[in-house]
């Protein structure tokens, strides 16, 4: 029961956030460009975003009759409504996960913590992918979980949930890689890996034959990644985009005076000042040598250095909640960030007690290891604390089954009174 009225606390919360965007990010525009593409069977717009999100808009708008997404601030269309259904499947898989890993508490604690979480509630509101990123990280550690002794087509069946979260988050390839190995290492169970990776590929290939012919060349998922990456391991830049773009600020001007005024942030500027630095070669082509220059100048040549950058992001990362992305908007206030930090800190720590307390329990360290593996892959591509959204779900699914293990053995060890 009181797991239910979380639940209904929850999908009132994430409705009311519902129209209180007043800024659509280029991110935004790119996922309704996508899916406007797709529903009207008319090719597609970019590959630079992942496709599941404009899949999914394109699924509900076909469902509901309606015949494009609109491009609109303080919407209340079909794309935020799909949104909030996510949100609710991934409250409800929470509280699954939980509740089979430790008991009612768990799920309990599991969802309150995602229901009331300010990030995940104004994120309802928007275009992004990150909703559904945080469904399909839980979805793919549960189901590979669920079916790793069971019947192969079982099996088979939680390799395409893979291949589908990989879809909609580029950044969920390493989770498919963490979880292929640890089925594989399991006592004469190479088979089912292979049968379990191979739906995984066969999902994936479909998208990447036809992103690779559109694109005329490779597509594993998006072209976004190089991009990232070139942010991410830009040292002077501290690789994060803004600082970045900032530092190309001069060199842009100098080449490309109509740019200068570009807004903060604006990237498209600065990657057209790589291209035009690498003449012979594309853009892909350019910014993937000026990567490779990156990683020999920075990584290197300066690894202390690198190495410090890449903590610096991941305490940026977690150290401030996402404040929903509006032009206008003022923040959370104070005390309402203080308690989603607080939340953070401790799932943060449910996850180490986790670690501990369930060291022998296969689902719950291998979830660990696909969130550590997925944060670490995502600090090298320019993290920000937006993209902790996709993987707040899992962190606190995680969590709650930490503090409840841990509190359960704390309770079973006191001495009964007499």
């Amino acid at each position: 029961m009181l797991v239910a009225l979380v639940l209904l606390a929850g999908a009132v919360l994430r409705l009311h956030a519902i129209g209180g965007d007043d800024r659509l990010s280029s991110d935004e525009l790119g996922y309704i460009g996508d899916a406007n593409r797709l529903i009207g069977l008319s090719g597609y717009d970019s590959f630079h975003w992942a496709p599941g999100t404009p899949l999914l808009f394109t699924v509900v708008a076909w469902l509901s009759g309606h015949s494009e997404i609109s491009a609109v601030t303080h919407s209340h269309g079909i794309a935020q409504y799909a949104q909030w259904l996510v949100e609710m499947a991934t409250l409800a898989l929470a509280a699954a996960v939980a509740y089979r890993l430790a008991g009612i508490w768990a799920a309990l604690l599991a969802v309150f913590a995602i229901a009331t979480y300010g990030p995940l509630i104004v994120v309802t509101r928007t275009y992004l992918s990150e909703p559904l990123g945080g469904l399909m990280l839980v979805a793919i550690v549960a189901s590979a979980a669920y079916a790793r002794r069971r019947d192969l087509r079982l099996l088979a069946g939680a390799g395409v949930v893979a291949g589908l979260a990989c879809l909609a988050r580029e950044d969920f390839v390493p989770a498919l890689v963490v979880l292929s190995v640890a089925l594989a290492l399991e006592r004469g169970a190479r088979r089912r890996a292979a049968v379990y990776l191979g739906a995984a590929l066969l999902t994936l290939a479909p998208w990447v034959a036809f992103a690779s012919a559109e694109n005329h060349g490779f597509v594993a998922v998006t072209t976004g990644g190089t991009d990232s990456l070139f942010i991410g391991t830009y040292l002077p830049g501290n690789g994060s985009q803004f600082e970045v773009v900032a530092a190309f600020k001069h060199s842009v001007c100098e080449r490309f005076p109509k740019d200068c005024n570009s807004p903060p942030g604006d990237a498209a500027p600065m990657f057209r000042l790589i291209q035009a630095e690498h003449p012979g070669e594309d853009r892909n082509q350019a910014i993937t040598a000026a990567v490779f220059s990156n990683l020999d100048h920075y990584m290197l040549g300066r690894p202390l250095a690198f190495a410090g950058m890449l903590a610096r992001k991941l305490w940026a990362m977690w150290s401030a909640p996402w404040s929903g992305g509006n032009g206008t908007f003022d923040g959370p206030g104070d005390l309402t960030s203080a308690l989603d930090l607080a939340a953070v800190a401790a799932a943060w720590l449910g996850v180490v007690l986790a670690a501990w307390t369930c060291r022998r329990r296969w689902s719950v360290v291998v979830g660990i290891v696909v969130l550590l593996v997925v944060i670490f892959f995502n600090d090298w591509f320019g993290p920000e604390p937006r993209d902790t959204l996709r993987l707040a779900p899992l962190l606190f699914t995680l969590g709650a089954v930490g503090l409840t293990v841990a509190a359960n053995r704390v309770v079973r060890s006191r001495p009964a009174k007499i």
